[in-house]
């Protein structure tokens, strides 16, 4: 889609006071996409709202990623979202941080679900199939119904806020991709690596197609058990194990019984096998048995390889062109491959029975029992049979192994470079341990049937001559067994295949014949278009193409562990093969979204969800109603309505783009799945809420003391602060600057290291604990006060404004939509409407790394503690907030009460939260004398006390504990009540429990820490963990035994 001109999409404008994601949300994308930011840049500038084709003067870092192209078939389910969400976080990061940035978009046609669809659709409307259609008109309904869907999928994109470059978008069948396909099989084909044979394939009855190994699923089956097969109204039966025998030849007392699980096989039975060294049957070896429904003499093999002497009666049925392993039998023994079965599953005319022909094969099974029971030939059933079944994961459909011609790739030497390039760090998996299985598949790689037998998709460009029935034996005769179903000829067109089948002919004596030329109806998977995506999306058309595009290789490819081999190995195998070079170095996977229960999403399940129901919230009624009207049958869609009603009995509440991206990014961990509880995502909205009323706390208090923002694209993040960082500056101004730098730090760290979980991780704890909960409360008696040294607030406003500032920016790529909001509001009136958050600077560690301060922490961190202290003893105790406190410091460590220390720095902050009365009195501990005033004053019997740490008490009188006289209300008896009594025996017991827990911990803590390999092998980022894990169990020990003591006192 091109992009809009820049003049027609004015930039939002608006001033809410309550934050509304839908009202946030509107607009921003337009802007953006008519002002041109999600085109590449041109210049490496953080701020530059220029951009470009390739072929710019200015040298930048350029950063390439393609999206999976998502099916056309339909809409985007919450896995799409989470792909998006992931990857637009780290596009927006590195557009921000000055790079030239191109994610291509596109989508797939998606061979066999579009067909599907659209076959289905035809059927419901009008009773026709597609050969009632035709080739050519069937072909024009899916354009027509392509048309009509595929931009439901790029809006649920653009509502997403996914910043893609849609003026590169592809369809994997538009003319450049579709040249890019022909040219690549053709070039593979001379290259020797696609090859036609003809073999045991996996055949989908159901989609009337060939599938490959890895679009196989196998379910486990114990015992007999009924099980739904596609297009059958009665369930069928698996699990169960028939005997029937053969009658040996010329000797009617003589028999072989043989099992089976698809008894209906049997008609296609070309041999019997034993093992050669099974005394049994020594007897009858060179002999034959009798076909009991066909009658067809049968020869008795002897063959090793197939038979287990030891398992049942130790006697095969042998079915070559129905099952893998006695395919591989009837090759070592020459036997017919015969093909029974009909492309839907009915038997043909080679089953040996006119009773079976254009029967189903599963109906065919009850018949063939009855019949060889009427025949005196069948011997029972063993109903506990355990067996795993074949099916396709595309239909559901039992798969139906078949001998057919089909097209092939060989990956052998494809695969073992893509080995070596995983080795030699060509290749770099994130998480790491997904090279295990990437190691595993491509070890034991078979090579890749790349022909479908659908309409829709790449016509495979071969092409074959026809002859008449007496040439076609001349022709066998000339090229003698090698001929198979051809010759083939793989060529550009069908005039160039003309030409080399003439000259053919000629060579070979036979041009007095004439033929037809005709292409093969076949097209391919659709895997081998996605394959060479890295290279046709950038316009690739071939190797006579020339140059490959500037930004191939591309850098990342991001997606789901699902697709690691159906997509992602063979792009790094085509395209590796065909340009020489690796198409990406990077990639990252995602775990797979499943429901809160841990369910897989599916549309039969009812769990399947759309993300702009999230984004914009539904009804329960209209939720049910989407399933109205699709490819579900009636009894699926109820099934479906009522899991809905028990999963979202209101609907779906409004969370916006912003929630959803923030919470799906956020569960992101190395997982094997993520389980999508829609709690979390209101969690973010809530989160999204904090960061709206921390921006109006903000401007209200830069309106009030008349503070001019400095905020701008160019602008440095922390200006003017520099002069700040040596003067008069607060502990918690410090404290705050030296979290945003760390914060910065890990945030572009977790970015680089492909973990955006990481950053959203400490991005949200920055703005909720450190900069509200800590640096915003610590700032309000000052910023409140009318008193208050300008200069001073100004301080603090700076810092402010950096710090919101920072954390817009930082949090943009994931929550881009109330980002812009609100940093919009930061700018100066005089700032260009062109400016954009998109377009600014990335916080960068260089700019923040001045003001890491572990000083400011660990004296904030103390303070905080303290705080933290004086409330655990009001809740202990009861004693509300409203009501001050005596409250004493003792300390052992004397730097706490230098002039520069930690108390002494956060003296007023700590007497405001703490409530004390009075001023807050210290003891220094490191000269007390014992039996002073100062140790009577802190004994149990006088005095509650919360241990901080060994070297850190916090001590109020038990006597101010009680109610205020005036307080008559609450007024403590001089003798305490029952229900008194009985709440002090169960905090007593509940403390006695966790003083077990705790020791406990402390007991397994300082037994490691005695090891004697301790301090060799435990790294010291780890001990330094244990040791101090060590000082905060005895404190809570100390603390704990205090508080019991002061009870039974």
């Amino acid at each position: 889609m091109a992009t809009q001109n820049k003049s027609t999409i004015p930039k939002p404008t608006r001033r809410l006071e309550k934050y509304d994601a839908s009202v946030v949300e509107s607009g921003w994308y337009e802007w953006w996409e008519s002002q041109g930011f999600f085109a590449p840049r041109t210049a490496s500038v953080a701020g530059s709202s220029k951009s470009s084709s390739d072929d710019n003067k200015t040298a930048v870092s350029k950063f390439t990623m393609l999206t999976p192209p998502p099916n056309v078939t339909g809409y985007l389910h919450i896995g799409h979202a989470l792909t998006a969400s992931i990857q637009d976080s780290i596009i927006r990061w590195r557009r921000m941080r000055g790079e030239s940035v191109s994610w291509v978009p596109g989508m797939d046609h998606a061979g066999i679900s579009t067909q599907t669809v659209v076959e289905k659709k035809l059927m419901r409307e009008t009773k026709l199939t597609r050969h009632d259609l035709g080739r050519a008109a069937f072909i024009e309904q899916i354009w027509d119904w392509k048309e009509l869907h595929g931009d439901r999928i790029t809006g649920q994109l653009r509502r997403l806020g996914a910043s893609m470059d849609w003026d590169q978008s592809f369809f994997t069948l538009d003319d450049t991709r579709s040249q890019a396909v022909k040219s690549a099989f053709i070039q593979l084909f001379k290259d020797g690596l696609v090859y036609r044979d003809t073999r045991l394939v996996n055949w989908c009855c159901a989609l009337e197609t060939v599938i490959s190994d890895i679009e196989v699923d196998y379910e486990d089956v114990s015992g007999r058990t009924m099980l739904n097969v596609p297009g059958r109204l009665k369930k069928v039966e698996f699990g169960v194990l028939h005997d029937f025998a053969y009658k040996i030849e010329g000797e009617e007392s003589q028999e072989l019984v043989v099992s089976t699980t698809r008894i209906e096989t049997m008609l296609g039975d070309e041999a019997v096998a034993i093992h050669p060294d099974d005394s049994r049957y020594t007897h009858l070896h060179g002999k034959y048995v009798i076909h009991p429904i066909s009658g067809r003499r049968l020869p008795i093999v002897c063959d090793p390889e197939l038979v287990d002497m030891n398992f049942g009666t130790g006697v095969v049925k042998v079915t070559p062109a129905h099952d893998p392993n006695d395919y591989a039998c009837g090759r070592r023994h020459n036997l017919p491959i015969i093909n029974i079965l009909e492309k839907d599953g009915t038997f043909n005319a080679n089953c040996g029975s006119k009773s079976y022909e254009n029967m189903n094969r599963f109906d065919a099974r009850d018949k063939i029992i009855e019949e060889l029971k009427s025949l005196g030939a069948y011997r029972g059933k063993n109903e506990k049979h355990n067996m795993r079944l074949a099916k396709c994961s595309r239909s559901g459909d039992v798969i139906e192994p078949m001998v057919m011609p089909q097209w092939y790739i060989k990956c052998d030497g494809m695969a073992q470079r893509a080995l070596k390039d995983a080795e030699n760090g060509e290749l770099v998996f994130h998480p790491d341990s997904a090279i295990k299985d990437w190691n595993r598949w491509l070890e034991n790689i078979q090579d890749w049937c790349i022909s479908r037998q659908l309409w829709w998709g790449h016509r495979i460009p071969a092409y074959k001559p026809v002859f008449e029935s007496s040439g076609r034996i001349e022709l066998a005769k000339a090229f003698g067994p090698d001929l198979g179903d051809g010759p083939w000829f793989v060529s550009d067109s069908k005039e160039e295949a003309a030409s080399q089948i003439q000259q053919l002919m000629e060579q070979k004596g036979l041009k007095h014949l004439k033929f037809d030329v005709v292409q093969d109806e076949d097209v391919l998977d659709t895997w081998f278009s996605s394959g060479l995506l890295p290279l046709s999306a950038l316009g690739w058309t071939g190797p006579s193409s020339g140059q490959l595009s500037a930004r191939y290789p591309t850098n990342l490819i991001e997606t789901g562990t699902d697709i690691m081999f159906f997509w992602v190995a063979r792009m790094v195998m085509l395209c590796s093969h065909l340009s020489g070079q690796v198409p990406f170095k990077d990639i990252m996977f995602h775990a797979m979204v499943r429901d809160a229960q841990g369910r897989k999403m599916s549309k039969s399940v009812g769990n399947v969800i759309d993300p702009t129901h999230v984004i914009e919230g539904i009804s329960l009624k209209d939720l049910k109603a989407t399933l109205e009207g699709g490819n579900l049958a009636q009894k699926e869609v109820k099934r479906s309505q009522a899991a809905m009603e028990k999963d979202f009995p209101n609907g779906i509440k409004a969370s916006g783009a912003d929630a959803l991206r923030f919470t799906l990014v956020s569960a992101t961990q190395h997982t094997r799945q993520i389980n999508l509880d829609l709690s979390n995502v209101t969690s973010a909205q809530h989160f999204a809420n904090k960061l709206w009323n921390l921006s109006n706390f903000s401007h209200t208090r830069f309106d009030d003391a008349k503070f001019s923002t400095t905020v701008g694209a160019d602008t440095a993040i922390a200006q003017g602060l520099a002069a700040k960082r040596s003067g008069d500056i607060s502990l918690v101004e410090r404290y705050v600057m030296s979290r945003l730098a760390d914060t910065v730090s890990k945030v572009n760290q977790g970015m680089l290291d492909l973990e955006p979980s990481v950053a959203t991780d400490m991005v949200r704890k920055f703005v909720i604990q450190d900069l509200c909960d800590v640096y915003v409360e610590f700032c309000k008696p000052t910023l409140f006060s009318t008193q208050a040294d300008a200069l001073k607030k100004e301080s603090m406003l700076m810092v402010l404004q950096t710090c919101l500032d920072a954390s817009l920016r930082m949090l943009h790529p994931f929550m881009p939509f109330v980002t812009e909001e609100l940093w919009q509001r930061m700018l100066p009136a005089s700032t260009s409407q062109s400016e954009s958050i998109m377009n600014s600077a990335f916080p960068a560690d260089a700019e923040f790394a001045s003001w890491r301060d572990e000083t400011a922490d660990k004296d904030m961190e103390i303070a905080l503690s303290v705080i933290q202290a004086s409330r655990s003893l009001r809740q202990s105790h009861q004693v509300p907030m409203s009501r001050p406190l005596p409250f004493t410091l003792w300390t052992s460590d004397r730097s706490l009460l230098d002039p520069e220390g930690a108390l002494q720095q956060s003296h007023s902050h700590l007497i405001h939260f703490t409530r004390a009365e009075g001023s807050l009195q210290w003891i220094d501990g490191s000269e007390a004398i014992l039996g002073s005033a100062h140790e009577q004053a802190m004994s149990p019997s006088t005095a509650a006390v919360h241990v901080i740490s060994p070297q850190l008490k916090l001590f109020t009188p038990l006597s101010a504990l009680q109610s205020s006289p005036e307080d008559s209300s609450s007024v403590l008896s001089s003798t305490p009540s029952k229900a008194d009594v009985a709440k002090q025996q169960q905090e007593v017991k509940r403390l006695t429990k966790k003083l077990g827990t705790v020791r406990g911990d402390l007991e397994k803590l300082q037994a490691r820490l005695v090891r004697p390999e301790y301090l060799e092998r435990v790294p010291e980022n780890v001990r330094v963990f244990d040791a101090k894990r060590q000082q905060e169990l005895l404190a809570q020990e100390e603390h704990i035994l205090l508080a019991l003591k002061t009870m039974h006192n």
